[in-house]
């Protein structure tokens, strides 16, 4: 077994975070240090000649700032051994400057004086035994200095005068609390170890959660862009109105969903358990009915009924986060038909007093037993039976409403569950802006490269901006993407950045040098990775636009505008009907 008192040298990492904590704690500490440390001097002073007392603690002084300095530039301190010696060295000399006081009173023949000394020196170990034991190196340099001091004037004391009996028992003692001493710094050492190897394991556990939600997320958006951009391009097309109504559902769910997706990659919302609230100009009446339309196919294949019941006083436009009301209905609302076996599920809304919409969800169900009316609100609690499902449903609803100034309980019911939503609106200084129906923008006359590795992207691209009047081909890689070009002058390239073997960077690269004669071309990114930083890094690398997935026919004649003539008040053409190309 390695022996504890020799323990390896840790990483860089780990020292480096070691000597950071050292350093954070002595500066959080110092005020209370200082004083206690001038109080001891002053009282010390009393009884020790003043001129020592001075000499003592301006080498102390001196040696805690020399010390700080060092510390403070951690990173040559981790590459440096004899930094580290250095600092270990000042360790060494402000102790040992601190503790000789104490040990020259113990000698003296005077009760208050060696009260004083106990005093001293207990609190002088019980700072060094935690406050100095995070860098183990740096706690023995300390300790030693108590061993050296404690050993050489107890040694001088008991020796000069041949007092050998004494010396033996006194010594003997000395090394039996230095030892216990030198056995709490150990262990105090152990502690901060592991904690910063808990916060590593943390941090690293963290990171990889971190990884795999953006995993999820980029992965999610390749099937979530077909779906929101066939459905766009239906929209356009449909002209039957409960088609429309259907294809509107869809297209509104896919946008939530992609909305959710972003608020996956959003790591301080993550971290810190909470999502942040976006609040806008809504009409809360169509919110509801929308989430009851999104589930009535649900409640028909069960025999359930669906109700909906809106009061006149919903105003028809108002502030709030629609997204988040969504989300809190949808998963009210499938909690209510999970849990319902026969008989019907109403949803009634109405207007409170001080602004604040009243949601109502009254279910026929076995309702909710007492010993669960409290617990069905925490993560993973499940509901009788045991239904399948996370338990997170209700848990996140219920944070999301109190995150938006509002609240979801459960209500007394004689029958069934009832449980109750309340969110304040605020007053709405414009309408709610409504989606379009169709692109508003044409562009004949242009010819626009779609680059991506997946044929379905390529197709939701293709398909918007035919809808928008262009002329598009495609290619299936950066390599096919750069043979074309030498037969093709599209008017810009929309450009996938994660495609195996030649990816969307070094595509670029080669776009723009100057053999193919078009380093002016527009080039847009196109990516499912959503993040600021990502966005950043395709802007700074040369790009002139930033898409993400899943594609949105105004988001795509955005970042199309700025390098096109594209004319606002043209009439589009008939959107073509979905076909794959090339």
């Amino acid at each position: 077994m390695r022996d504890t008192l020799q323990p390896s040298r840790p990483p860089q990492d780990v020292l480096r975070r070691e000597l950071q904590r050292q350093r954070s704690i002595l500066v959080r500490e110092a005020p209370v240090r200082f004083v206690a440390v001038g109080l001891g001097y002053a009282i010390s002073a009393f009884y020790l000649p003043v001129l020592l007392i001075v000499v003592l603690a301006t080498v102390n002084l001196l040696a805690e700032i020399v010390s700080d300095k060092f510390l403070r530039d951690i990173d040559r301190l981790v590459e440096s051994r004899t930094r580290r010696r250095i600092v270990l060295a000042l360790t060494f000399l402000h102790v040992a400057c601190f503790v000789i006081p104490p040990a020259l009173l113990w000698h003296l023949d005077d009760p208050y004086a060696k009260a004083l000394a106990v005093g001293i020196t207990a609190g002088a170990m019980m700072h060094v035994a935690t406050v100095r034991a995070i860098h183990l190196p740096i706690g023995l340099s300390g300790a030693l200095a108590f061993w050296v001091v404690a050993l050489a004037t107890n040694g001088l004391y008991w020796g000069l005068d041949g007092r050998w009996a004494g010396l033996a028992a006194s010594t003997f003692c000395a090394l039996g609390s230095l030892g216990y001493f030198l056995s709490t710094l150990i262990a105090n050492n152990r502690f901060h170890r592991q904690t910063l190897e808990g916060w590593a394991e943390a941090a690293a556990a963290n990171a990889a959660k971190s990884r795999f939600l953006a995993l999820v997320s980029h992965e999610l958006r390749t099937p979530l862009n077909a779906i929101l951009g066939m459905g766009h391009a239906e929209l356009a097309r449909q002209a039957d109105p409960i088609g429309r109504e259907r294809m509107e559902l869809l297209v509104e769910s896919a946008t939530g969903l992609g909305i959710l997706l972003d608020d996956i990659l959003d790591l301080s919302a993550v971290q810190e358990g909470r999502l942040p609230i976006r609040v806008e100009t809504v009409n809360p009446g169509a919110i509801l009915s929308a989430s009851v339309a999104l589930f009535r196919p649900q409640a028909e294949a069960a025999g359930l009924q669906l109700d909906l019941t809106l009061e006149a006083d919903l105003p028809t436009a108002a502030r709030a986060d629609g997204q988040r009301l969504r989300q809190c209905l949808s998963n009210i609302l499938s909690n209510a038909l999970k849990f319902t076996a026969q008989g019907s599920v109403r949803l009634t809304a109405r207007m409170a007093a001080g602004g604040m919409l009243h949601v109502e969800v009254q279910d026929t169900g076995e309702g909710v037993p007492d010993a669960l009316r409290d617990a069905i609100f925490e993560p993973f609690v499940r509901g009788p039976g045991m239904q399948a499902g996370t338990g997170l449903g209700l848990t996140i609803s219920r944070s999301l409403a109190r995150r938006m100034g509002g609240d979801l309980v459960l209500m007394p019911s004689s029958r069934g569950a009832r449980f109750c939503l309340t969110l304040p609106l605020g007053p709405a200084d414009q309408p709610p802006v409504l989606p379009s129906s169709g692109p508003p923008v044409n562009l004949h006359g242009h010819l626009i490269l779609v680059v991506d590795d997946i044929a379905s992207n390529r197709l939701v691209a293709a398909t918007y901006l035919r809808h928008f009047g262009a002329q598009v081909t495609e290619a299936d890689s950066g390599e096919a993407a750069l043979r074309l070009m030498e037969s093709v002058h599209p008017s810009a390239i929309l450009l996938d950045m994660n495609m195996p073997g030649m990816d969307g960077a070094e595509t670029l690269r080669h776009l723009r040098q100057a053999s193919h004669g078009r380093a002016d071309l527009p080039v847009i990114a196109m990516t499912a990775d959503a993040t600021e930083d990502h966005r950043r890094a395709c802007l700074a690398a040369g790009m002139d636009g930033y898409v993400t997935k899943p594609l949105s026919p105004d988001q795509l004649a955005e970042a199309l505008r700025p390098h096109l003539p594209i004319p606002s008040d043209a009439t589009p053409p008939p959107p073509p009907a979905v076909a794959a190309t090339g």
